[in-house]
């Protein structure tokens, strides 16, 4: 017998237990650390050190520590200075505003020839990334070119770990950014609201997929001549393309987009798929009311499970931060904007990321989930 069909209790949203839904949860614990003062702030972060200082670990504090960074955009100094005396590097984005001292030890570590431990040393290459700066850049480039033995045991190039932190490298060293150094949330408005949004999550295109049947849908339409989207660099309208129903079979697909509002799928492969989405599934889809949020939020805001649907900043990457190079300039794309399905269709589960080449007008979505 299946179970009983109730209703969130704050929201409304249908849900199979007594209670409120898990967004409107998270949505009370965001309001309830943006209620907090600056002492409560300090206060935190002296619990989050006492716990790393007696146990060498961060389990307890973790979620609390998450959202501090997150939702208020903590200064993580000390806490980085301690976690550094215990050798713990996860999460790394406790280095976010190390101390030049605690760097230039943490850089002689990684670079010292006799290094041999690859578990400390993936987490240098975390934790630095995070820091970032010309010294870790150049120190990066180095082990590129002249790898260290432990490098073996990686499996992986510093490239790898150098977009945790936003940035990577072409193929001649030199530096490159690969997120937006501003983050503004999709926030629920109304129909009408939505119609003069800069940014719309899920559009009808008229266009079916040829794999599937499912109507092929502008996951994202963007308007980077808005005064707040100047960040960005886009001066037109960007759309990008996808088979809603395919992205989550395939994860992955390119679209070429011109700044008239202008795209096309790109789409070489030959398979048959069945429509699970459906008429019904895609209207949900493009009924959506999200608008682009007033005003820009800390850059990892939506860096979390339940982060939502945001535009520039870091993303939440529900499994490796995964940076397509473009197949066209052989550059690391720059991450774009993320949509978080269960806030626009709450059957799916998981996220969608969507990258951009704008030097190549090449858009990449990619698909994540559990």
């Amino acid at each position: 017998m299946g179970r009983e069909v109730q209703q969130c209790k704050q929201c409304g949203r249908e849900i199979y237990f007594d209670g409120i839904c898990h967004l409107c949860q998270a949505e009370n614990k965001r309001k309830e650390i943006l209620s907090y003062s600056q002492d409560q702030i300090d206060a935190a972060i002296e619990e989050i050190c006492a716990e790393i200082e007696k146990t060498g670990d961060l389990y307890e504090k973790y979620d609390l520590f998450k959202k501090l960074l997150n939702y208020r955009d903590i200064h993580t100094e000390k806490i980085a200075e301690v976690a550094f005396a215990k050798r713990l590097f996860s999460p790394e984005e406790m280095y976010k505003d190390v101390s030049e001292e605690v760097k230039k030890e943490m850089l002689a570590m990684l670079l010292d020839e006799e290094q041999t431990d690859a578990r400390l040393a993936g987490g240098l290459l975390l934790a630095l990334a995070v820091c970032g700066g010309e010294d870790v850049q150049k120190a990066f480039w180095e082990l590129e070119q002249r790898p260290r033995k432990w490098q073996e045991d990686l499996f992986v190039t510093p490239q790898f770990y150098a977009v945790y932190g936003g940035w990577s490298y072409d193929k001649d060293g030199n530096f490159l950014k690969t997120q937006f150094d501003t983050c503004y949330l999709m926030v629920k408005g109304t129909a009408e609201e939505r119609k003069h949004s800069p940014v719309k999550i899920g559009t009808h295109t008229g266009k079916f997929c040829k794999h599937c049947g499912c109507e092929i849908v502008n996951l994202l339409e963007l308007d980077g001549r808005e005064e707040s989207l100047d960040f960005l660099g886009i001066d037109g309208i960007i759309k990008a393309k996808c088979c809603p129903n395919c992205l989550c079979e395939m994860e992955e697909c390119f679209t070429a987009y011109t700044l008239d509002g202008n795209s096309v799928l790109l789409d070489e492969e030959e398979f048959e798929a069945d429509d699970y989405m459906g008429e019904e599934g895609v209207e949900a889809l493009c009924a959506n009311t999200y608008i682009l949020g007033g005003h820009p939020v800390p850059l990892r805001y939506a860096a979390d499970w339940d982060g939502g649907s945001s535009v520039g900043g870091f993303a939440f990457w529900i499994q490796d931060c995964e940076i397509k190079i473009c197949p066209h300039c052989g550059k690391p794309m720059q991450y774009l904007a993320q949509v978080q399905w269960d806030m626009v269709d709450g059957y799916a589960e998981g996220n969608a990321y969507i990258q951009i080449c704008k030097d190549c007008q090449l858009l990449h979505i990619l698909h994540q989930q559990t």
